[in-house]
């Protein structure tokens, strides 16, 4: 197989796997809601579980916002007693945020509740191709965490 074809097939598949994705906000979005967050609330909760305790700006790049989208995020969810907000040890400019108790408990609620259950094109594959997806995700996320 020439990489000519190899590389129209991963952006053939890149390109399946984007439309996946957005075609699966609905769902998405209304397994947030039962508890109270927006996609981005929980995408944001996210990053800060998986950052642990951050700078707002590094929260900002992570999440792929502007300055102003990341302290609205945080200020909705420092209202709602998930993460808290302090000025940085290293510099006094600087804040830092991260989750509170209750933050990370919600996160491992939320995770366990999205890893339940496959959305539903997913769960309608046949359990082999189910296997097989899989398999040949968790390569692709082991090889993206190399880089």
């Amino acid at each position: 197989m020439s990489s000519k074809s190899a590389s129209g097939d991963g952006a053939r598949a890149w390109r399946a796997l984007f439309e996946l994705l957005q075609s699966q906000k609905p769902w998405l979005a209304e397994r947030l809601a039962a508890f109270d967050l927006t996609i981005n609330l929980g995408h944001a909760l996210h990053v800060l579980a998986e950052n642990g305790e951050t700078t707002m700006s590094a929260f900002a790049a992570a999440m792929f916002v502007d300055a102003s989208n990341a302290t609205g995020l945080v200020d909705r969810l420092v209202r709602r007693g998930l993460v808290e907000r302090k000025a940085s040890e290293q510099d006094r400019r600087a804040k830092v945020v991260r989750l509170t108790a209750a933050g990370k408990r919600l996160d491992r609620r939320v995770e366990a509740l999205m890893c339940s259950e496959a959305p539903p094109p997913l769960a309608r594959l046949s359990a082999h191709d189910q296997r097989a997806l899989s398999e040949l995700l968790e390569r692709a996320v082991a090889l993206a965490a190399e880089d």
